[in-house]
């Protein structure tokens, strides 16, 4: 009975307190194979703080690739994101397994078009890179799979202010998130 017990302690999930670390990636502005215009993907990994069962802090780092075909070549566009998130429980329950959470926040970073470089075979770039800020809007799955180990399928829309490519930016992907051990699981 004891052991039971001990167990089903460490998995309770969602608590207030609770901290997890998550790395994510997918596709960026909808899915095209490598090699192909528009090809864009992310990478992020983030930080979460749960202020109760219902609602927690995420703050992170993203990076999103994109590339454009010009000519024979590609240009390269990079944004190095900062992000802060506030996530709400709107369906599901921990003893389900499954969880669905939506998210509102705040992005900022710097866009590199063609990594700073202005020329392309010799024709010149319109574009230029800048620091670029604005809202994020996301809805994210939480499926879990072991007591500290969540499966994450999420899909977020950047809409970043003075980008000189495309203002919005939509993610769709999927992540692992890792239960921190806190210090009442000592």
């Amino acid at each position: 009975m004891i052991v039971c017990l001990s167990v089903g302690a460490k998995a309770q999930l969602h608590q207030a307190g609770q901290t997890a670390v998550e790395v994510s990636g997918g596709a960026l502005d909808g899915f095209r194979l490598p090699r192909q215009d528009n090809f864009g993907y992310f990478a992020g990994v983030a930080f979460s703080k749960y202020h109760s069962r219902y609602l927690y802090w995420k703050a992170g780092m993203q990076l999103n690739q994109k590339n454009y075909a010009y000519d024979a070549t590609r240009i390269p566009l990079q944004q190095w994101l900062g992000t802060a998130e506030i996530y709400t429980r709107i369906l599901g329950r921990v003893s389900q397994s499954l969880i669905i959470n939506a998210g509102i926040g705040a992005a900022g970073g710097y866009e590199s078009v063609n990594s700073d470089r202005r020329s392309v075979e010799g024709a010149q770039i319109g574009n230029r890179s800048k620091w670029v800020v604005g809202p994020t809007a996301a809805i994210e799955a939480e499926y879990l799979l072991t007591g500290n180990l969540i499966l994450i399928a999420r899909a977020k829309e950047h809409y970043l202010f003075r980008s000189s490519v495309a203002n919005t930016r939509f993610n769709a992907g999927v992540g692992i998130k890792i239960i921190l051990p806190s210090k009442d699981d000592e």
